[in-house]
Order: structure tokens, then sequence, then C-alpha cells
């Protein structure tokens, strides 16, 4: 982070190249060759990757955003199918009530958050409810978490698959609920 820090306007000016497939190739090499220097040194790639992100700013990395957002919706598809294809339906029914638990207090924490953050910008009631219920649905980096760092517990990935599922089921259900027959 720190070489991130000094040294990434050199980064941005050897990445920025005006012609857009020019500009994914560089950024995707810089990215690979960062994350395999990450695994070299015990450190997960998906850290490289991420400190590689951080590094880009301004114009490069607008132009990068817009040149990667097909890929980034590709390689989200493929991780979650990854995801699925490797917890079995029936791993989630024994944690299906701590999932549930962790889900309630999850979703009352982020009703909670979305309330209070958009009451500081000034909105009404049903605005700050709809904030706090279009949180609810959030919770897929909880997954990105578990690949990078739980995989030694055998219990976790069928714990977090069930809390994602049941957000991203609920989470959609209850925003829509909520907008639909409160008024302020």
């Amino acid at each position: 982070m720190l070489a991130s820090h000094h040294y990434g306007h050199h980064v941005n000016r050897w990445l920025a190249h005006p012609d857009a497939e020019q500009l994914m190739l560089r950024v995707l090499g810089t990215t690979l060759v960062v994350a395999a220097l990450a695994e070299f040194v015990d450190v997960s790639a998906a850290v490289g990757a991420f400190l590689v992100g951080l590094t880009l700013t301004g114009e490069a990395a607008e132009r990068a955003r817009a040149v990667l957002a097909p890929l980034r919706d590709l390689f989200a598809a493929a991780f979650f199918l990854a995801i699925g294809l490797a917890v079995s339906p029936a791993d989630l029914l024994p944690v299906l009530p701590v999932a549930l638990a962790l889900a309630a207090a999850g979703v009352a924490a982020k009703l909670v958050t979305g309330w209070y953050a958009a009451g500081r910008d000034g909105a009404g009631r049903r605005g700050r409810l709809r904030a706090g219920t279009a949180l609810i649905a959030r919770g897929e980096f909880s997954i990105v978490i578990i690949g990078l760092a739980g995989t030694g517990h055998t219990e976790l990935g069928p714990l977090v698959t069930a809390y994602v599922l049941l957000l991203a089921t609920a989470g959609p259900i209850i925003t829509r609920w909520f907008g639909a027959t409160r008024t302020a």
C-alpha cells in the first residue's frame, strides 16, 4: 500500500493508453503479475489484485472501470457459480437456524445503518426506510471473505452461503413491501 501511494502516479502513467483494448490488456496484465507476486510471498492473489485497483486513480481508473465492467460481470457470475458448485444443499440445512439468527441480526443492523445514513442526508422517514431496506440484500462480500480467509472451516462456507441466500431472497421482498405499503 505504501508503494501504491508513493509510486501510483507512475503506474497510472504506464497503464494509460488511448486505445481501450491496450488499456484493458495492460490493467489485466499488471493485475496478473501483482497477483502472482502476492501469491509468491504467501498473500492472497485477490489482495494483490485489490492493491492494483487501489493504485489506479483519476482518468485511468474511470476508463479502466468502463472497459472492465463486462468482464467484472462475467467473472462475478462465474464466481457465484463456483460457490454454488462448492456447497451441497444438504450442508445448508444443519446451519439454517444459525443463518436465520444471523440474517435477522443483519437485517436489523442494515435497517438501522440505512436509517441513520439517510437521515444524515436529510431524507424523510420513507427515504430512510428505503435506504435501510436496500442494504438488506447486500451480503455477497461475506462469500468473498470466506473464500479468502475461511477455507479451513468446513461449516463456515455453508453458513455464509445460507446467510447470503436468505438475505438475497428476503431483501428485495422486504424492500418492495416497505416501498409499496408504507407512506410518509
